[in-house]
Formats: C-alpha cells, structure tokens, sequence
C-alpha cells in the first residue's frame, strides 16, 4: 500500500433554512460533538451526499434516464456522486443542477 493521499475534492458552501428548533439543536449537538472529538459539520457532509445521490436517482428513475452501463450518460465520479456532461435546469454542467 502506497503512502501518497489524493487530493479531496474542493468543497463550497450552501445556504439551507431549517425550522428554528432544529437550528438550535444542531447548535447544541456541534458543542457537544466537539467536545467528545466528533466532526458534526462532516457527519452531515455524508448525509447530504448520501441524499443528493438518493434524489438524483429517483428524478432519473421518474425521468427515464439511466447512469448504467449503456452508455446513455458518461459520467464520473467524485465523493460517491456522478457528474455527467448533461447540462439540467440551472445551468451547472455537472448534472447536479444549480444547487
């Protein structure tokens, strides 16, 4: 096994409203996982890849389009998401829209 470590794909910010409790819990629970040596911002990183690759395929299911083998899409992958060459409403080129 190598020691060299690939480079992590750059990251960018979004701005998300939540009902006000759960702000203020997420607040709570980023003092306390801090203090117990967790990574709160990164737990939710995951979950919102997870969810962004779990909505991505419903639309596509709903939309007909498939990310298989048939070379319909050619795509790669980065942090588990595929980012095709197709342009969707929003403008981004990465498939993800303009999230």
């Amino acid at each position: 096994m190598g020691v060299l470590k690939r480079k992590e794909e750059p990251t960018g910010t979004i701005t998300l409203r939540v009902p006000a409790s759960v702000k203020a819990e997420l607040d709570r629970l980023r003092e306390r996982t801090s203090e117990a040596g967790f990574d709160l911002n990164g737990t939710i990183c995951e979950s919102i890849i997870r969810l962004t690759r779990q909505v991505r395929d419903e639309i596509d299911a709903l939309d007909g389009r498939s990310g298989g083998k048939d070379g319909s899409r050619r795509s790669t992958k980065a942090n588990g998401l595929v980012h095709s060459d197709r342009m969707l409403p929003g403008g981004a080129g990465d498939g993800q829209g303009g999230v």
